[in-house]
């Protein structure tokens, strides 16, 4: 194996496993954080919209990275 097919590779296995975590962080985020925007809401109305909006974008990031 030549020097560039072996970095070639090493930089596909850290891509792939850089792939797989995100996968899973956006998964779980936007499980949690819709999980809270709602008692977060009832508390304080603007802390639930900015919540409610990450975890919107969570879940569009969670689609996009699952598909």
């Amino acid at each position: 194996m030549g020097f560039w097919s072996g970095l070639k590779n090493f930089g596909s296995k850290i891509l792939y496993g850089v792939t797989s975590a995100a996968k899973w962080v956006a998964l779980v985020l936007h499980k949690v954080v819709r999980a809270v925007s709602g008692p977060m809401g009832a508390i304080n109305p603007t802390a639930g919209m900015i919540a409610r909006g990450v975890g919107g974008a969570a879940g569009m990031a969670n689609k996009f990275l699952n598909r």
